[in-house]
């Protein structure tokens, strides 16, 4: 959740919540396999699933998957009074044990978003999230899948703000990285030791614009990578500055890599919207070879619709292929994408109103020859009704920044994403299992 514009409006829009239900209950209406996606493989996806009930306002999701059990984790946003939820499931996704509260540990701030979770190989659960601005982003970790965890860890001190943190960890969970801005720059967090420690905080960036990390991934090699985008102009409404931020020295040092120049983004005219709510974003993941993905949105007009592009390294980032269009039918925003169990399986996922301009939907594409071709879209968003924002073509508007995406060892699919017809409500977090 880029915050820093939004605490004006959420003070304004004085809604309620009633926190209810944990698991989802049937909707009515199912739009059949041609509807909803028209092509083969389809019907790999179970049909969408409500997190809560259709009261409950949540949003900004996220979800890890264990790489070595049936372990899944999802994470979202209960807003008005603002709290992070996690849940559990040790059946990957059948059932789901009771919500619980994460990241506010011995932490008293007016507020919580933006939460990440990862898990390492072990099993162990790494989550950041924002507790306010001050202390801003902290981490916390599990070791018995989130039924207990450590005190919040802040890692922005002494900055006085902070916002919009990133996760990426290795394998083995050693080494961890959080990406955050802080006004107009980018800064880095490590630690060495799981999450023990950490090294001073690096400034990542030198040019004066707003970033955004939306994604990063740590390759087989070491190198740790975060997909930003510098916002640039008055009130972050100028171009993007779409890059990507490297370090192959433990975060001791990094260097950014421009790829495109965005334009300032659609409007967006709903009430309390601010006004780089359709930005450029990004995302990067690394295959078990170290090939690696780099997904991108750009327009090629001021306040243009948003195009998704990919482009893909062999050679650790030191090239790149010529970007690949995925999706240039309507505004594209919010791509997350991750790499599968075997070298050169990258999936992705992304929300655009191809459909309508309050007709967006979630849609998934997968590569398994390293980027080179990629599926034909698959609609997630399969149903049709089941709260007031839905309807045959879609849903009105993407609920929040960002959605998940995660990918267990047997190449299972965990989505998980955020529908409503306002920028705070109503809307609500939405998911699906796929093959």
């Amino acid at each position: 959740m880029r915050v820093f514009r939004r605490l004006t409006a959420l003070a304004l829009s004085g809604f309620t919540i009633s926190c209810a239900g944990q698991s989802a209950g049937t909707l009515p209406t199912h739009i059949g396999d041609q509807a909803r996606a028209g092509i083969a493989g389809a019907k790999r996806f179970e049909p969408e699933q409500l997190w809560g009930a259709v009261r409950n306002r949540r949003w900004e999701p996220v979800t890890a998957a264990d790489p070595s059990s049936q372990w899944v984790y999802q994470m979202t946003t209960r807003q008005r009074p603002d709290a992070l939820l996690f849940r559990a499931s040790a059946d990957s996704g059948t059932t789901w044990q009771p919500l619980r509260y994460v990241c506010r540990r011995g932490v008293r701030v007016p507020f919580q978003y933006d939460p990440q979770i990862a898990v390492a190989g072990d099993g162990t659960i790494d989550v950041v999230c924002l507790d306010g601005f001050l202390p801003g982003v902290v981490f916390v970790r599990s070791h018995d899948h989130g039924a207990h965890w450590t005190k919040a860890m802040p890692l922005a001190r002494p900055l006085k703000y902070s916002d919009k943190p990133t996760l990426a960890i290795s394998r083995d969970g050693k080494n961890v990285y959080v990406a955050f801005n802080s006004r107009y720059a980018l800064y880095v967090a490590a630690s060495h030791d799981g999450g023990t420690t950490w090294i001073p905080r690096v400034k990542a960036t030198t040019k004066h614009y707003w970033y955004y990390s939306y994604g990063g991934t740590v390759a087989p090699d070491g190198s740790v990578w975060f997909a930003v985008d510098g916002e640039g102009g008055v009130n972050e409404t100028g171009g993007g500055h779409v890059a990507l931020v490297s370090s192959s020295d433990g975060g001791a040092s990094w260097r950014v890599m421009p790829f495109v120049r965005s334009h300032e983004g659609a409007p967006c005219r709903e009430h309390n919207c601010y006004p780089d709510y359709f930005t450029a974003q990004d995302a990067v993941a690394a295959d078990a070879s170290g090939h690696l993905a780099f997904a991108f949105e750009k327009n090629d007009r001021k306040q243009g619709p948003n195009s998704l592009y990919v482009t893909t390294s062999s050679n650790g980032g030191r090239s790149w292929t010529s970007a690949r269009v995925i999706a240039n039918r309507g505004d594209s925003t919010c791509p997350a994408i991750v790499a599968g169990p075997s070298a050169g399986d990258f999936r992705l996922v992304w929300q655009d109103n191809r459909n309508g301009f309050h007709s967006w939907n979630t849609w998934y594409s997968r590569s398994t020859d390293g980027g080179a071709t990629w599926t034909p879209p698959i609609r997630l968003s399969d149903r049709g009704t089941g709260a007031p924002y839905k309807h045959r073509e879609g849903y009105d508007l993407p609920f929040g920044d960002y959605l998940g995406l995660a990918v267990d060892s047997r190449g299972t699919n965990y989505v998980i994403w955020g529908e409503g017809s306002a920028i705070y409500s109503p809307g609500g977090t939405w998911w699906t299992i796929g093959g």
